[in-house]
């Protein structure tokens, strides 16, 4: 069962309001504004987090107290019952289930059920003033009479039908928009539009020194319906030819049905982009930005959650030395100093293939080893390279170490493998190419 709670502000202004709805994600996920003066936030599977519904219910009533904020706020199984408690009920209403609904909606009023004006004043000129005596009436009669909005928002309050919450988001900070005179459905068209509106979006970034990993372009048809598409980039950006490709292939899978008449392109997030110095002796800032373009063509057409970036971390063992983040993750760790006597396979066997090993003395280094059924002789081998866990990774196995060889075969095969601390075991840890 789904729950929900409805914020009432009498008097409160239009700026104070964006604010107060997003400062209530504290308290829900999926928040929404609610008219000019109020809130409405899904709470479902919220309520233990603050203690039950009521402790829920009293940290937001305190809490706006101090913000200087006179509010009502009541909680019901529907979003229409916990508007009009909110409205019309008093200060506080908490209110679940079928019959304890009914029982605190019928002595409102009629303008509880969110109808418009001229509905409202049709009831009453009829005697029908609140909601119990609208209840007594057959829908019929009233779809008849007032068309569907009144037995529809009379089920929605009273859990017989459902009514979906869309969550509130401000608008962008940088957006630029077009309505065009007549509708256009080409793919040409659209790029016409929306090269003008980067040049307008960027240009905004530019002045304050900011760039966006993600840009959103909005094209409203002739019907009112929307279509969208996005281009997400690894690292901040505000390049209009860059910006371009990446949109380009989304824009064929757009429909136009009967054409596009308006466009927006809002920049969903921004972030610090200054000015870097070029080298005179170098091309490193050339290659830099060659690489994350790269990066940023793959991520749209592969998605960016499959698209990792390298991180050298200071480690001595092998599967700890290199970690993979996210490329278009907005902080990515420091890399470390690669050493340059580290010489370590491209590709690691995780875990680490246990093998059997012939040595010349115990102790001593290769001579032959078999992998499944292949017997392997060794021509070349060059180790130990000794290695030791990290203290604060294991305390209490600090001593064991791993004795690593790269070995190669007969074939031309190279191997890197070790002895474990026991001196009995090895395992392959590795291919090098």
């Amino acid at each position: 069962m789904r729950c929900f709670l409805s914020l009432f502000c009498p008097e409160i202004d239009e700026d104070r309001l964006a604010k107060l709805v997003a400062w209530c994600d504290r308290y829900s996920p999926l928040v929404s504004r609610d008219g000019s003066n109020g809130a409405i936030l899904d709470i479902t599977g919220c309520a233990h987090l603050f203690g039950g519904e009521d402790d829920l219910l009293f940290d937001l009533q305190r809490r706006l107290e101090r913000m200087g904020l006179e509010a009502h706020a009541a909680i019901a199984d529907s979003w229409g019952a916990a508007w009009a408690l909110a409205r019309y009920g008093g200060h506080q209403f908490i209110v679940h289930g079928a019959s304890q609904t009914i029982a605190a909606l019928d002595g409102l009023p009629v303008e509880a059920l969110r109808l418009p004006e001229n509905t409202v004043w049709e009831l009453r000129r009829l005697g029908i003033v609140n909601i119990a005596a609208l209840r007594r009436m057959a829908a019929n009669s009233l779809t008849t009479r007032f068309g569907p909005v009144v037995v529809q928002r009379l089920q929605q309050a009273l859990l017989q039908a459902e009514e979906p919450l869309t969550p509130w988001r401000p608008p962008a900070v940088y957006r630029a928009s077009r309505m065009l005179a007549e509708p256009v459905s080409t793919v040409g068209s659209v790029e016409y539009v929306l090269q003008d509106l980067l040049r307008e979006v960027c240009g905004k970034l530019e002045l304050n020194h900011l760039g966006s990993r993600h840009m959103d372009l909005a094209c409203f048809r002739v019907d009112g319906t929307v279509d969208r598409c996005e281009a997400r980039t690894s690292k901040p950006n505000r390049s209009v030819p860059h910006m371009m490709r990446l949109f380009a292939g989304n824009l064929e899978k757009l429909w136009a049905n009967f054409g596009f008449e308006t466009f927006v392109l809002s920049v969903c997030d921004a972030e610090p982009l200054y000015p870097l110095q070029a080298s005179l002796a170098s091309n490193e800032l050339e290659q830099g930005e060659s690489f994350d373009l790269l990066v940023d063509r793959v991520g749209m057409k592969l998605g960016f959650g499959e698209v990792n970036r390298i991180v050298v971390r200071e480690s001595y063992l092998p599967e700890y030395a290199t970690a993979f983040c996210p490329a278009a993750s907005a902080s990515i760790p420091a890399s470390a100093e690669w050493p340059e006597y580290r010489v370590r396979p491209v590709r690691l066997i995780d875990p680490p293939m246990p093998i059997q090993v012939s040595v010349s003395i115990p102790g001593g280094e290769p001579v032959q080893f078999l992998i499944g059924r292949q017997n392997h002789r060794v021509v070349r081998c060059e180790g130990p390279e000794r290695l030791f866990a990290e203290w604060w990774r294991d305390p209490e196995n600090t001593d064991r170490s791993r004795d690593y060889y790269r070995v190669e075969d007969e074939q031309g095969m190279r191997f890197w493998m070790y002895l474990d601390a026991t001196r009995t075991s090895w395992y392959l840890h590795g291919h090098f190419a």
